[in-house]
């Protein structure tokens, strides 16, 4: 077998399972057909003098899914972008809680909040897991808790119960979503695995477009516990897939213990000593927190502010949401063309550098017409869908031992800055409205751009 260019040696590995016609030639499973029944049988026979079990049979084979097809791509922009699917579907059945379960709208709002405790904690734990005991056990074993948990959602008789699946529905998609690009880091290098990273991303910017609107139809039609039932279709269908066509990119190592004294060390030292991973980490976290402030306080505004119908944000969102899935469409096109992931990052924070200082001129100067700053957020939007990738690329390009937990720590240092970005936003808004969330995504954009240029380019 002829190894693609740019893919490690696990990455070709196949396992096949078949049904041979005649004499056993190698391990396979045996299906004994009988004029009155069937048998499944399995012989481990390698030589022609122990045959198969019927004799003669209809063959098949299970392939796994190759891991540079367009198919495997789908599946882990699927994998990562379960946590933003779970959020987004069932958004719009947060209002109906209290009523639905006789609690109070703070209880409802706690299930988002612990959606996003287990989506930070599941991160962590799936990454360091997977490290040390592969990543499809991880990966089948996270799949399950999230089918489980959005059924258990799905059969809630009480808020605490809710919460509480919740949370469980947490872990689970942040496991996923991380070892989704983990798994890229295991089975690709180079040029490659940027290109594959940014297709992924494709994938994952198009969920947040159809989310929304899928959510509101769902609920229109079975109510809010709809949304959890599809939501446990999805993840049985992924964790069916996972077991049938995913294959392991990493096996498993021996652990002493959940929290080992190696890796302990080895967090001591991400701390200490990997300084350029801890820069290129807080970089992109400052980045994702300037388009995480839009994404929050954008609702707010544009809705209960400035009174446009729920049919315009969601439209708005559908424009800024392609200008993502456009700029890591961009991000695969020079990583196939052997762009330096550098030289990627410095064009797009240029672009995005012009374009915040655009934004945030437009702020100081009291405007408050959204179509005045719809150009800056569309070239933050595109930059960023250029820069996530490529910065992941640049923070985690080496890391073959330890892809999950340096992939999780990326992911938790997101999440950290997200929060912040969302509670500055919703300090601001009520006096400053549109120009609030500007100058917080506009300014954490710039702030990003500055880092970039003086603190990680210059070493």
């Amino acid at each position: 077998m002829v190894k693609p260019a740019g893919m490690r040696q696990s990455a070709i590995r196949r396992r096949t399972v078949q049904i041979c016609i005649g004499e056993a030639t190698s391990p396979h499973v045996v299906l004994d057909v009988k004029p009155f029944g069937f048998r499944l049988g399995r012989t481990l026979a390698n030589s022609p003098s122990r045959p198969c079990l019927a004799g003669k049979c209809i063959g098949f084979r299970l392939m796994r899914i190759p891991p540079e097809s367009i198919a495997f791509t789908l599946v882990l922009g699927s994998l990562a972008a379960l946590p933003a699917l779970s959020i987004d579907v069932s958004a719009p059945t947060l209002v109906l809680l209290p009523a639905a379960l006789r609690t109070t709208e703070a209880v409802a709002g706690a299930t988002l909040s612990l959606f996003m405790a287990g989506f930070a904690a599941g991160q962590f734990f799936g990454g360091y897991l997977s490290d040390r005991r592969g990543r499809r056990p991880v990966l089948a074993a996270s799949l399950l808790c999230f089918t489980l948990a959005a059924g258990g959602c799905t059969a809630a008789q009480s808020a605490g119960q809710l919460v509480t699946f919740r949370l469980l529905q947490g872990v689970g998609a942040g496991s996923c979503s991380v070892l989704a690009f983990a798994m890229i880091q295991d089975l690709f290098a180079g040029h490659q695995a940027r290109s594959k990273r940014s297709y992924v991303a494709v994938v994952f910017a198009i969920m947040p477009m159809v989310a929304p609107a899928l959510g509101v139809w769902l609920t229109e039609i079975g109510g809010w516990r709809a949304t959890h039932g599809v939501l446990m279709l999805a993840g049985a269908a992924l964790l069916g897939v996972t077991v049938a066509g995913i294959p392991e990119s990493r096996t498993a190592r021996r652990s002493a213990g959940l929290l080992p004294r190696g890796y302990r060390a080895g967090l001591l030292r991400w701390l200490h000593g990997e300084q350029s991973f801890l820069r290129l980490a807080t970089v992109n976290a400052i980045s994702y927190g300037g388009l995480f402030a839009y994404i929050a306080g954008s609702p707010v505004v544009v809705i209960a502010r400035m009174q446009f119908s729920a049919d315009a944000y969601a439209a708005l969102f559908a424009v800024t949401a392609s200008t993502l899935a456009a700029g890591a469409w961009v991000s695969g096109w020079l990583a196939r063309r052997h762009i330096e992931a550098v030289r990627a990052v410095d064009a797009a924070f240029a672009i995005s550098a012009v374009g915040c200082l655009g934004a945030l001129s437009l702020a100081a100067g009291a405007s408050d017409h959204l179509a005045l700053h719809l150009p800056g957020l569309i070239a933050l939007f595109f930059c960023r869908g250029i820069l996530a990738p490529n910065l992941q690329h640049l923070a985690i390009g080496e890391r073959k031992e330890d892809a999950g937990v340096a992939s999780a720590i990326l992911g938790v240092l997101q999440l950290l800055s997200a929060a912040m970005a969302s509670a500055v936003v919703a300090a601001l808004a009520p006096d400053w409205k549109t120009s609030g969330v500007i100058v917080v995504a506009a300014g954490l954009g710039l702030s990003a751009s500055m880092l970039w240029f003086g603190l990680v380019r210059t070493r």
